[in-house]
């Protein structure tokens, strides 16, 4: 009898063991295939386009949009030479400007008053575009880093390209390409978030996010009719990247300009140049 009970009790446990080997083999998830990733560009902060030697377009003779009977402060349309150069592809972003500030010790102009780029900056908001700095908070930044900040026809050529464009990206207005009012972001965003907005030489965000200090001083354009008046003889320096976040832009375009004086602090980044080699110079195409 004892023989007999021991063996049900080991069929017993026999085909337990199997019914719990079968639960485990249905518990047992299944393999699925790995959608493909999304290969998005690679931001590299820092990295520069070399802009070639060459003959371009600045400035506009289309009127004011607001008044149709005066000419913008972009008037008129005319050409300039320029040697070859490198601009920043991306503006500087306050990750950049962080390390800048700690590398060198540097302190913000706005920092006795409490406005800074620091009020603005964030670990979340690392790769945005550092805005809040002076003038001189980006002439600073520009030379830390062994570069210095584009002059305003620089920036507009690089912007608008060997054939003057009125956008980075052509003549026609297209909704969504920049951050600008109509994207709806009404702030910053990460640096070449925006794919659309990329000028014919490559360099990206210089219709929308931000708008730029630039290293020139406000001065009338030859033959404007207002170069007379006192609105040109502040020593302002130029602002470019008038498009910005908060601007409708259609009747707009890449020649916009404004100035304001060298301490005015608002939401305004930079992007950085310097000058190319006659190397490097040599390997450029010319601007056609």
């Amino acid at each position: 009898m004892i023989r007999k009970a021991n063996c049900v009790l080991a069929l017993i446990l026999v085909v337990l063991a199997l019914g719990a080997c079968g639960k485990k083999e249905e518990a047992q998830p299944q393999t699925q295939t790995a959608a493909p990733a999304v290969e998005t560009p690679k931001v590299v902060p820092g990295e520069m386009v070399l802009i070639p030697a060459g003959e371009y377009i600045i400035g506009t003779n289309e009127p004011n949009p607001e008044n149709k009977k005066e000419f913008t402060n972009a008037y008129p349309e005319h050409k300039v030479k320029l040697a070859a150069f490198w601009i920043d592809k991306y503006e500087v972003t306050g990750k950049e400007y962080l390390d800048f500030s700690i590398n060198t010790s540097y302190v913000a102009e706005g920092e006795a008053e409490g406005k800074t780029w620091r009020t603005f900056f964030s670990p979340e908001r690392a790769f945005n575009p550092v805005t809040y700095i002076t003038f001189k908070d980006a002439e600073a930044y520009c030379k830390g880093v062994g570069k210095r900040l584009p002059t305003e026809e620089e920036w507009e050529g690089a912007a608008r390209g060997p054939n003057g464009t009125r956008f980075p990206w052509g003549n026609e207005w297209e909704p969504n390409k920049a951050n600008t009012m109509d994207a709806g972001f009404r702030a910053p965003v990460d640096v070449g978030k925006f794919e659309g907005d990329v000028s014919p030489f490559g360099v990206r965000d210089m219709f929308g996010n931000v708008q730029e200090w630039t290293a020139s001083i406000y001065k009338a354009y030859p033959r404007n009719p207002k170069a007379g008046e006192n609105e040109f003889r502040s020593g302002m320096r130029v602002i470019r990247g008038l498009g910005s976040r908060f601007t409708g832009v259609k009747s707009s375009g890449s020649w916009t300009r404004a100035a304001y004086p060298g301490n005015f602090l608002a939401d305004f980044g930079c992007r950085c140049a310097k000058n190319a080699t006659p190397e490097e110079a040599a390997k450029a195409a010319p601007a056609k």
